[in-house]
C-alpha cells in the first residue's frame, strides 16, 4: 500500500484487511509482479465535490494462469475499485430493496448515494488528471464491517458483509463490472495505463507560502475562552463580524469553522453566493485535512442556491430533476417561507425532512458569507429551520452589489442573543498598499472609508499599468518578482471583466488570459469556466483567473486587475439597485449607478497583500484618469508602465 497514511486509522486498517483476503486466495502475491494490487486508504480527488474515499483499490492478473470468478466463470483480468468502509452494528443499518442505509444521531445517511458519488468523482477525477485523459471503468462497494454476508439482501447489490472473501468479492466484481454478451473483466489491459492512472493517486497537494500563513492564522486558536467572550456563547447567539474588504471576514468565518469543529467536534456549513470561494476554501480545508464527514465533525463549504435546493427538496417543494431551479428561485423560496410561518409544514415535518438528508441538512452551527447581500427570504428561512443563535456571520458593512435590500439579520432579536465584533484593521493589505487604496477610495468620492493598516505589515506597492495587457517582459518580471518573495503561481490572483471571457463552438469558456497564458506554455485555473470554477486548483504552479464578479473572499500575494476601467464601466451600466432606493425621494438614477460601480471598484482592490497591478484599457477613461492622477501625486508608492 502507498506511504504514508495514519496507521492505527480505521481506513488503513480495512485496507490492511483486504490486502490479507487477497493474499489468501492469490498464491504468491506479494511475491509475483505480474500480479498488481495497490490500495490505497483515504484516497483524495482533489478538487472534487466529493473527494474522501475510504479505500480505493487497483488489481490486474498479468500471469498466464487464469483468475475466474466460481459462479458465473468470469474472467477476472483487472478493476479498478472505491470501497465506503462502514463500522456500524446490524442494528444501525437497513436495507431497502438494494440500497444501504446507516444510522447516525437517530439520522438516517443513504450510503448507496454516498458511494455513488464516489465513483463519479474517481472518474472525473481520473479523466482530468491522467496523462490518457480516460478513466477505467469503477467499481463501487460498500464494506459493512459488522454485518454478516447472510444479513445482506440477496438481490443484485454491491454491498459486503463482515465476512466477506476475495472470491466472493471477485463475484461482485464479475455481477457488477462485466459488459453485456463478454464474460471478462479488463479494466488494465496495457500496464503502462495501469502506472498512470495508479500516478494520479501518488500527487499530493502542496501548500504555497501564502497557503501555509492561510493556515496558520485559521489554527491559531480564535475560540480560547480568556480571549474572547463570544466564544462562551457559541451557538448560543447571533455573532456577527463587521468590517471592510481586506479586514479578515472570511478568514475569521473559516477559522471559527475550523476549531468548532476540530476542537468540540462540531458539524459546520460555510454558506456563500461566491461559487469560486467555495473552491478556494475547499482547498484550503483539504490542506488542513479537515473533513466533510457524517455523523461526527465536519465542515462543509457550500453555495446558498445548493443548499437551498436541498432543503427543498427535502421539503417536497421541489423534484430532485427540477428544470427550472434557479429560474423559479424566489417564488420556490417564498412559498416555502409561507408554508413554514403559517405552519402548514410543522417543525415535525422540518426535522424528519432534516433525519432523512442529515449529512446535507444537519448542522450545529451555519456560517453566513457576505451577509450584507443576503435576500430577507433567505434569512427567513435560514431562522425557521435553524434559529438565530446557530449562526454566524460576515457583514461587508458597504459591499451591498446584488441589488437587494439591505436587511438586519438581528430584527426581532433581543440585544443579549447577539453580538457584533467590529473589524477595522487591515489584515491583507500591507500599510503602504493599504493607504494608496484609501487614496484611490478618495479619489472616487467614495464616502466612509476607513480601512486602518496594522502598524507592523510594512510594505506594498501599486503598480498602474496602460496599454498591451499582455506583455510578455511585464508578466514575466511580475512571476520573477513574486518568486523572489518564495511565492508560486498559484499565489498570484488574476482578475477580468465579463468582455475577456470568450465561449468557444463546443460551449467551453476561457478568459483572455487564459488563453494567452496557453500560449505562451503555462498552467491555469482559468475559473471563468463553470466546470473549473467547481474545483479548485491542484497545483501551485497554476495561475488563478476569475471574473471580478468571483473574486470576493479570493486574495494573492500579487493581484492583476485587468481593464478595471471596462469593469467600472460595466458595473455603472449595469447597475442593479434595491427597490428601497429608487423610491427615495432623493434617488437620483445617475449617481445611484456610479455609487453601485464604486462600491464594486473598491472589492478587487482589497484583494492584494503585498502587490496590486492596476490595468487601464483607455487612459482617458474616468478609471484610467483616476489611477493616472494617483501616480503624479504619490510617485514613490505607485509606479507606472506603459507597454
Amino acid at each position: 500500500m502507498p506511504c504514508p497514511y495514519a496507521y492505527n486509522s480505521p481506513e488503513y486498517q480495512a485496507a490492511e484487511r483486504l490486502a490479507g483476503l487477497a493474499a489468501a486466495y492469490i498464491s504468491g502475491l506479494d511475491e509475483d509482479s505480474q500480479v498488481v494490487l495497490e490500495i490505497f486508504p483515504s484516497a483524495k480527488c482533489f478538487g472534487q465535490k466529493v473527494q474522501d474515499i475510504d479505500l480505493l483499490v487497483f488489481f490486474a492478473n498479468y500471469r498466464k494462469e487464469e483468475i475466474r470468478s466460481e459462479k458465473t466463470n468470469t474472467l477476472i483480468h483487472s478493476f479498478c475499485a472505491s470501497f465506503e468502509v462502514k463500522g456500524h452494528s446490524p442494528s444501525l443499518v437497513r436495507f431497502e430493496g438494494n440500497r444501504c442505509f446507516v444510522k447516525y444521531n437517530d439520522s438516517d445517511h443513504d450510503v448507496t448515494t454516498q458511494s455513488d458519488g464516489q465513483k463519479y468523482s474517481i472518474k472525473k477525477y481520473i479523466e482530468k488528471n491522467s496523462l490518457s485523459k480516460s478513466s477505467p471503468w469503477i467499481t463501487n462497494f460498500i464494506w459493512l464491517e459488522r454485518v454478516q454476508c447472510s444479513l445482506i439482501p440477496k438481490s443484485q447489490n454491491n454491498i459486503l458483509g463482515s465476512d466477506v472473501t476475495w472470491g466472493l468479492l471477485l463475484e461482485k466484481v464479475a455481477l457488477l463490472s462485466s459488459r453485456p454478451g463478454c464474460n471478462e473483466v479488463c479494466c488494465f489491459s496495457v500496464r503502462a495505463y495501469m502506472a498512470n492512472t495508479l500516478a494520479v493517486f501518488s500527487n499530493v497537494l502542496v501548500p504555497s507560502k501564502i497557503d501555509r500563513k492561510r493556515l496558520e492564522a485559521i489554527t491559531r486558536s480564535v475560540l480560547d475562552r480568556t480571549q474572547q467572550q463570544y466564544a462562551e456563547k457559541l451557538g448560543r447567539q447571533l455573532l456577527i463580524f463587521r468590517g471592510r474588504g481586506g479586514t479578515g471576514k472570511t478568514v475569521r468565518l473559516i477559522r471559527m469553522a475550523y476549531q468548532a469543529y476540530d476542537e468540540f467536534g462540531l458539524r459546520v456549513v460555510l454558506l456563500t453566493y461566491n461559487k469560486a470561494l467555495v473552491a478556494d476554501l475547499r482547498r484550503l480545508l483539504t490542506l488542513l485535512g479537515a473533513k466533510d464527514s457524517v455523523g461526527v465533525g465536519s465542515i462543509s463549504i457550500k453555495t446558498i442556491h445548493s443548499f437551498m435546493r436541498e432543503w427543498l427538496l427535502a421539503l417536497g417543494f421541489i423534484s430532485k430533476q427540477e428544470p427550472d431551479f434557479l429560474e423559479a428561485y424566489e417564488e420556490y423560496k417564498k412559498t416555502a417561507l409561507e408554508y413554514l410561518l403559517a405552519g402548514a409544514v410543522t417543525q415535525e415535518e422540518v426535522e424528519r425532512s432534516r433525519s432523512t438528508r442529515s449529512r446535507s441538512l444537519t448542522w450545529d452551527l451555519l456560517l453566513i458569507d457576505e451577509s450584507q447581500d443576503w435576500p430577507a427570504t433567505e434569512r427567513d428561512l435560514i431562522y425557521q429551520l435553524y434559529g438565530p443563535k446557530k449562526v454566524i456571520i460576515a457583514d461587508g458593512v458597504d459591499q451591498f452589489v446584488r441589488g437587494v435590500e439591505k436587511i438586519d439579520w438581528r430584527a426581532n432579536i433581543g440585544v443579549c442573543e447577539s453580538q457584533i465584533v467590529p473589524l477595522r484593521k487591515s489584515l491583507r493589505l500591507k500599510s503602504s498598499l493599504c493607504q494608496t487604496v484609501g487614496h484611490f477610495a478618495k479619489e472616487i468620492d467614495y464616502a466612509n472609508w476607513n480601512l486602518e493598516p496594522l502598524p507592523e505589515s510594512h510594505g506594498g506597492k501599486v503598480i498602474v499599468v496602460v496599454g498591451d495587457p499582455f506583455s510578455k517582459k511585464f508578466h514575466s518580471k511580475l512571476v520573477a518578482t513574486a518568486r523572489d518573495d518564495g511565492n508560486k503561481p498559484i499565489d498570484i490572483l488574476f482578475c477580468v471583466p465579463p468582455g475577456w471571457v470568450e465561449t468557444s463552438a463546443d460551449g467551453q469558456r476561457r478568459s483572455k488570459v487564459g488563453k494567452q497564458f496557453a500560449e505562451w506554455g503555462l498552467e491555469c485555473w482559468d475559473a471563468v469556466d463553470p466546470e473549473q470554477r467547481d474545483e479548485y486548483p491542484t497545483s501551485v504552479e497554476q495561475f488563478r483567473i476569475v471574473q471580478y464578479e468571483s473574486c470576493r473572499g479570493l486574495e494573492g500575494w500579487v493581484v492583476v486587475n485587468f481593464a478595471l476601467d471596462e469593469f467600472f464601466s460595466y458595473k455603472q451600466e449595469n447597475a442593479k439597485v434595491s427597490e428601497e432606493e429608487k423610491n427615495d425621494i432623493f434617488y437620483d438614477e445617475a449617481e445611484a449607478a456610479l455609487e453601485y460601480a464604486r462600491k464594486w471598484v473598491m472589492i478587487p482592490l482589497t484583494r492584494a497583500i503585498d502587490t496590486l497591478v492596476i490595468h487601464v484599457s483607455d487612459p482617458g477613461s474616468y478609471i484610467g484618469r483616476v489611477a493616472i492622477d494617483l501616480h503624479r501625486k504619490y510617485p514613490d508608492s505607485i509606479d507606472y508602465y506603459e507597454f
